[in-house]
């Protein structure tokens, strides 16, 4: 018997809102894997442009092996348009990607069979970002940094955090998407490190995505993001294995202190006109990022994406604000961010590599 007669079946499941664009090479790119779903589920939230249509014209190419679920009217989160899907998903495992992503065909591969391992819970990928222009090339480099540092060190604590909903997959019987967060993605991991099993972390499956094109949108969804894990904290911390609280206790009592005397240092350097102490303080963490970015820049062979490396550090310091700035708004001032803030889109792939 073949192992591929053995591998657990799977559907996988796409909801889309408004992705017209995008979709078909999404479809495609399922289409086109090495290991097959049983079902690829269509999830029309409300769109108002041509993605229902798409999406049934592939249900008539392909009615065995696609089922369009039609949501009339916009949903306004992710979560509650997966949900719609449940009632149609055929197998053991549940696979995932945004209506905007591309999976390598080999990627259900990589995952799937982690499943035969009874421990395992969930699977997550490698999320790569489109070339496009140094906006989204900052968002590559963050993945490159997050994805081959902080991602692979989550995996050897045993401790994965997220499993991105680009490319992603749980047990069938461990699949809750819920409304409660801004972030469905980490919503639905936490719940199975509470349960005890482990998160696999699969970096060949690789899923190429479209970033923020501007910085409006970087910024609406790096406020999504970090609003999103600390509704999460609030709802499962308590709940979460010891490894896990101590990870997250770590980075972010880390990121508070750091901006909390920095922000001093600048107010003392303006009070008494002295900055010295503000840039080697700045100096210390942002010429790190420098160095490991144009590294990450020429391993990658990735030329593009210089002006984005130089770009990193402005764009760290960025994020420490829009972070201190949501722990403020959900933690202690208690007001949650409740819209999706939903990034715009780039027109097409200029070259995925």
């Amino acid at each position: 018997m073949d192992e591929e007669d053995i591998l657990p079946p799977f559907s996988v499941l796409i909801p889309a809102y408004n992705e017209e664009k995008s979709i078909a090479k999404c479809i495609d790119s399922m289409l086109l894997q090495t290991v097959m779903p049983q079902r690829v589920i269509l999830i029309n939230d409300g769109s108002t442009d041509s993605t229902l249509q798409i999406m049934r014209l592939y249900e008539e190419i392909f009615p065995e092996k696609i089922v369009v679920v039609d949501i009339k009217k916009n949903t306004g989160n992710k979560a509650l348009a997966l949900r719609k899907a449940i009632p149609y998903i055929e197998g053991e495992v549940v696979f995932f990607t945004d209506a905007d992503s591309e999976l390598e065909p080999n990627a259900f591969e990589y995952m799937i069979h982690h499943f035969l391992d009874p421990e395992v819970g969930g699977v997550c990928g490698y999320v790569k970002s489109r070339k496009y222009n140094a906006i989204t090339g900052i968002r590559e480099l963050q993945y490159i940094l997050g994805q081959g540092v902080h991602k692979k060190g989550e995996a050897v604590l045993d401790v994965v955090l997220v499993i991105p909903g680009s490319v992603g997959a749980v047990r069938r019987e461990l699949f809750n998407p819920v409304a409660d967060t801004v972030t469905d993605d980490m919503d639905l991991t936490l719940p199975i490190l509470e349960e005890g099993y482990e998160i696999i972390y699969e970096n060949r499956a690789i899923a190429w995505t479209s970033d923020p094109p501007n910085f409006r949108s970087y910024i609406n969804q790096t406020v999504r993001w970090f609003s999103g894990f600390f509704q999460n904290m609030k709802k499962h911390l308590l709940r979460l294995p010891r490894r896990a609280k101590i990870l997250i206790a770590i980075f972010s009592i880390e990121s508070a202190l750091y901006l909390v005397i920095l922000d001093l240092v600048l107010v003392y350097g303006i009070l008494f006109w002295d900055f010295a102490p503000f840039l080697v303080l700045i100096g210390t963490e942002m010429i790190p990022w420098l160095t490991i970015s144009l590294y990450a820049v020429f391993k990658r062979k990735r030329k593009d994406l210089i002006k984005s490396a130089f770009l990193m550090p402005l764009a760290k310091l960025l994020d420490l604000h829009l972070w201190f700035y949501c722990l403020v708004k959900e933690v202690l001032l208690g007001k949650r961010e409740k819209v999706w803030r939903r990034a715009d889109r780039i027109k097409a792939a200029r070259n995925l590599t």
